[in-house]
């Protein structure tokens, strides 16, 4: 289940590319080092996480190479940065990782602490100088489309060998003298042997409903506080998805996480396009219906998951209007239509840029409206109205993960 984590990263852009490329030095000079070739991936991969969380006003739509390079320039007050603490705290709430790796996320921590600031004999502070210089490395392939030699990085780094450990620095060095280490970075620059890369690092170890949730509740965190309008989407649906389920003695906990990854194709959609007021141009919808085709890609090593079908069919309708497959009434589960109607039920009981928030009533009418246009399966709908008018508690679905509120708490915690 990491892959999806580290998948969604992939499809930001500029800012995946910088992931990855941080995460596969940083795991070859750790190997040189001695250190754990695998929590120095992750660590490199990780380190900027809280960059794609909202904070000061930061957009993904913000995040392009200008901005990384900005973003990573440390500075001799402090050993950290916002976005360091943000990293750390994020990556500190997914437990399949921070238990494996103790260090990791104080690793992230100092990954902008000058050499001053650490202990050249913490295996913490090491690999937090290591990352720091696998940004660097990063950088200069980012800005140089022209592939770079073995020289053509001792020139820069040389000028700012004082940031690093002189053995941190040498093993830097080593390792670009391999032309794969080189190459590979292009190509990860390129589009090209990413998927790859994640096979490689990938921890085969499975992941507990807890842990999945506790990920998933990051990455729906970081996807839905792109707008203010769906800033607990994600978990809104997962909680009425799995309501729904168990009316009629299904698993709950498969509805709760297609409901919680459903829109993780979500990280590729500007917030031009989220927050706009008025109607989208055709354009503009054809790149918000894209997300359904986002979330079934990064989540497709999942397919024989039976969550899987009912997170990625989602805006498919009955009637075949839907997207990406226009999918019809008896080419879809009973499962995918609980999902279609849960994420329409709770799409109109959200406020949204043109409108405010409706009741669960007033959105129920707006379901079943759908229904006698043949758009929504009247059964889960049936459900749904028990629900509403059987007592059920809407604020419930409405609740924050407790992962999400420490998030939220920490960040405005950074800014007031």
């Amino acid at each position: 289940m990491v892959d999806i984590l580290l998948k969604t990263i992939m499809f930001v852009p500029k800012f995946g590319v910088h992931s990855l490329q941080v995460g596969f030095i940083a795991s070859k000079i750790g190997k040189q080092l001695g250190l754990d070739e695998l929590e120095l991936f992750y660590c490199g991969v990780l380190h900027d996480l809280g960059v794609l969380a909202p904070h000061k006003g930061v957009l993904l739509d913000d995040i392009n190479n200008e901005f990384l390079i900005k973003e990573d320039i440390p500075t001799f007050e402090a050993p950290t940065k916002d976005h360091t603490l943000i990293s750390a705290f994020v990556v500190s709430k997914i437990s399949f990782l921070s238990k494996r790796f103790p260090n990791l996320s104080a690793s992230i921590l100092l990954h902008h602490a000058l050499p001053h600031y650490l202990n050249e004999s913490s295996t913490r502070d090491i690999a937090a100088n290591v990352v720091s210089i696998s940004e660097e490395i990063s950088k200069y392939v980012l800005v140089n489309d022209e592939e770079m030699t073995y020289d053509d990085f001792i020139v820069p780094l040389s000028a700012i060998k004082n940031r690093f450990f002189d053995f941190v620095y040498d093993a830097a060095l080593s390792v670009l003298k391999q032309e794969y280490t080189r190459w590979m970075l292009y190509d990860i620059k390129a589009g090209f042997n990413r998927e790859k890369l994640i096979q490689d690092y990938y921890i085969q170890e499975a992941m507990s409903f807890e842990e999945i949730v506790e990920m998933g509740a990051v990455l729906s965190y970081i996807i839905d506080s792109k707008s203010e309008f769906t800033r607990a989407h994600s978990w809104r649906v997962a909680n009425l998805a799995g309501a729904i389920a168990k009316e009629i003695l299904l698993k709950e906990e498969e509805f709760f996480l297609a409901g919680l990854f459903h829109d993780i194709g979500k990280i590729t959609t500007p917030i031009s396009i989220l927050e706009k007021k008025g109607k989208l141009t055709t354009s503009e919808m054809d790149i918000m219906k894209k997300h359904v085709y986002y979330s079934y890609l990064i989540l497709l090593n999942h397919q024989n998951e039976p969550w899987f079908w009912p997170a990625v069919r989602h805006q498919e309708r009955v009637d075949g209007s839907g997207y990406p497959w226009g999918l019809k009434r008896s080419e879809m589960t009973f499962k995918d239509k609980i999902l279609q109607v849960a994420d329409y039920f709770v799409a109109v009981l959200e406020p949204r840029p043109y409108r405010g928030p409706n009741t669960p009533e007033k959105a129920l009418e707006e379901v079943q409206r759908a229904v006698s246009n043949g758009v929504l399966d009247p059964g889960p709908v049936s459900i749904l109205k028990e629900l509403v008018y059987g007592g059920f508690n809407f604020e419930s679905i409405d609740f924050m993960s407790s992962i999400l509120k420490d998030i939220s708490d920490f960040e405005k915690s950074l800014t007031e």
